[in-house]
């Protein structure tokens, strides 16, 4: 998820229409999401184009709309599922219609939710990740679902089980449905893998860097491993992964107290940068690219493999020169330095991503809301999301009725996600992607342009993320 002074323009999706929508916002918004001072965020509403509730339409039917970010990696693919739910609804809902608002910034949703909690106004629902639903619950504008309205979805059992807990405090009080799940694993090319003499993927950070070094010859300009440096959103993913391993947090278990500057953290960073600086195994360009650029690198050959690559990369394979090379493995489980996992510590790939879809307290049209929620969860389209977008399925009557999605190279996304971690229930957990972004942003400038790095800077750094993280946390309502 990218980061944007701005609310980029959007595209509204009504049928088989799409026109533009031109919603600019400050970033004070989003800025002040973390202290839930929705306050600030009053002015011209960000959801001009969209109402909560949304009236009758003509003829006494009723339109619902569904706020969601822009795929990254495949909008026409995810243009395809939106219309088969748009026309799965209305064929359920005879009269009655639905509005996609597809924005191309994960962050402008966020944003809308705590403008919709000044305004009262918004979409009737949210597509949001499980890190954005602590702030919506806190502002009041995502509020839990009824017993009885998880009856008419289909039941809570209905869901992978991973995934519903993360849609609710501790695994209660669950405010959103869940969508997808992702997770984040290791991409590898077998044949050069095979070519190089290695038998299989690194299971421990040392058999990483030894992988990655036969991978390599710098001088030569070949490197083994890709990165994307410069995707904000990406630090955050591999630091908590390095970091947990570790034994440490980036916020506290009870999501009161920051810990971006702790020793574990720092020598996840440091291990990390080290990729460049010290190990010699991924290209210091590699320090200002996308996402978009890492992926594209793997497909091209590149590189032979990187880590902490989420389930919507696999979308790119099909087609591409490493359509029958290119494997999945769990991310490495044992930290750097160390031969087995230490003191009976359980082994830790990822922490549990996707998408939810969270109905809006203001919505005037909760039951419509409710119908579509539960065709999203239908097999047809379940699967069509795993096909299109990478997204794993979160309804169990979607692995029965299409295996295909949890076997092969699935199997290791959905056990990933049977066993992943959930992040902090904090409102102001999502500015720790921006603060470590921020953070190791000079290093790794400094890593493109001299391949090294200052360890004093970078603690500075962190040490100035920290304290920003516990400004937000000490703002919060509790």
């Amino acid at each position: 998820m990218t980061q944007h002074p701005s609310f980029p323009q959007a595209t509204e999706t009504t049928g088989n229409s799409i026109k533009g929508l031109n919603t600019p916002m400050s970033r004070r918004g989003l800025l002040k999401l973390s202290g839930l001072s929705v306050a600030a965020v009053t002015g011209s509403s960000v959801l001009a184009g969209c109402s909560t509730g949304s009236g009758s339409g003509s003829g006494g039917g009723k339109e619902i709309t569904v706020m969601i970010s822009q795929s990254p990696t495949a909008p026409e693919g995810q243009k395809r599922i939106l219309d088969l739910m748009r026309r799965k609804f209305e064929a359920a809902h005879p009269g009655n219609t639905v509005k996609f608002d597809v924005v191309q910034l994960g962050s402008a949703v966020s944003s809308a939710v705590v403008n919709t909690a000044a305004t009262k106004e918004g979409p009737d629902i949210f597509e949001i990740g499980p890190n954005g639903l602590p702030t919506g619950a806190a502002t009041g504008v995502f509020t839990p679902i009824s017993d009885s309205e998880w009856s008419d979805l289909g039941g809570k059992d209905r869901y992978l089980p991973s995934m519903l807990a993360v849609t609710g405090k501790d695994n209660t009080d669950h405010v959103a449905i869940p969508y997808y799940a992702s997770t984040m694993a290791m991409y590898y090319n077998k044949k050069m893998f095979a070519d190089a003499g290695v038998a299989a993927a690194p299971t421990t950070w040392d058999d990483f860097v030894e992988t990655g070094q036969k991978l390599s010859d710098a001088s030569q300009g070949r490197f083994g491993v890709g990165e994307a440096g410069a995707e904000p959103s990406h630090a955050w993913h591999v630091i908590w992964l390095l970091t947990t391993q570790l034994g440490g947090r980036l916020i506290s278990a009870d999501g009161r107290t920051a810990q971006l500057n702790t020793p574990e953290v720092m020598q996840a960073v440091g291990f990390w940068l080290d990729w460049i600086a010290k190990y010699k195994i991924v290209n210091p360009k590699d320090a200002t690219n996308s996402s978009a650029q890492q992926i594209q690198q793997f497909v091209q050959k590149q590189n032979a493999m990187f880590p902490c690559g989420f389930t919507q990369a696999i979308s790119s394979m099909p087609g591409s020169p490493v359509e029958n090379e290119w494997a999945l493995a769990g991310n490495p489980t044992v930290p750097y330095g160390q031969q087995q996992l230490q003191g009976g510590a359980k082994p830790v790939q990822s922490y549990l991503g996707g998408a939810t879809w969270a109905i809006s307290k203001f919505s005037k049209n909760r039951d419509l809301a409710l119908g579509l929620a539960k065709i999203m969860g239908e097999p047809d389209v379940q699967q069509l999301t795993w096909k299109e977008v990478g997204g794993l399925p979160t309804t169990n009557e979607t692995f029965t009725a299409h295996p295909e999605t949890r076997e092969g190279d699935w199997k290791v996304i959905y056990d990933a996600a049977a066993g992943a971690q959930a992040t902090p229930w904090s409102p102001s957990f999502g500015q720790v992607s921006p603060l470590l972004a921020a953070a190791v942003k000079p290093s790794f400038s400094e890593l493109a342009a001299t391949g090294t790095y200052s360890a004093d800077q970078l603690k500075v750094q962190l040490d100035t993320a920290n304290e920003k993280l516990k400004a937000a946390l000490n703002s919060e309502k509790r």
